[in-house]
């Protein structure tokens, strides 16, 4: 498909991924397929040119690594709208209860997870929440999904910290499927 293939290491706020052959292979079916259809790409990159500088000043004003703009694309293709199965809703998909744990106005009249502004500075908080009890960047993310009870059950104690980290066939699905986003959007460094 013409588009870039997985690195073998990659840098993610701060820590860097070594990405074995097997996770390579997985996360680059995962770029080509995101990059497969022409027309649909360039409508989500469209979308990430609108509203990565808003995340991105966001972001910075919450000291919060600016990989984390990708998230939004996994979570809800930029679509301030969407709905999940599991009633998560918004840009950042946060369901009602952790929408509001996180300081935003879920109501009749008003729902804040479809602001991009109010929802992205709930993402940073909740992401950042998750830092300072993990430890690690790489763990935030997966607590987003899994929540910290989640995480614990895929915790590596020894990754606490840690600025290099192994990415292989048995990391968790989740981090697999966000780091094809980066790297389809040409947003990866590494060699």
């Amino acid at each position: 498909f013409g588009g870039p293939l997985v690195p073998d290491h990659l840098d993610f706020a701060g820590i860097r991924l070594h990405i074995d052959h097997r996770a390579r292979r997985q996360i680059q079916q995962d770029v080509d397929a995101l990059r497969r259809h022409a027309g649909y790409f360039e409508r989500q990159v469209d979308k990430m040119d609108m509203y990565f500088p808003i995340i991105e000043r966001i972001f910075r004003e919450e000291n919060l690594p600016e990989d984390f703009k990708y998230l939004v694309v996994q979570e809800s293709a930029l679509i301030g709208n969407a709905v999940s199965t599991s009633k998560a809703v918004g840009y950042w998909q946060f369901k009602e209860a952790t929408a509001l744990e996180m300081g935003l106005r879920v109501d009749r009249l008003v729902d804040e997870r479809m602001n991009i502004v109010s929802s992205t500075r709930a993402a940073a908080k909740y992401l950042k929440k998750h830092y300072v009890y993990l430890e690690n960047w790489l763990y935030a993310l997966l607590a987003y999904n899994t929540g910290l009870g989640g995480v614990e059950r895929n915790l590596d104690n020894r990754y606490r910290g840690a600025k290099r980290m192994d990415i292989t066939a048995h990391t968790h699905w989740y981090i697999k499927k966000f780091l094809p986003h980066r790297i389809a959007d040409g947003g990866e460094t590494g060699s």
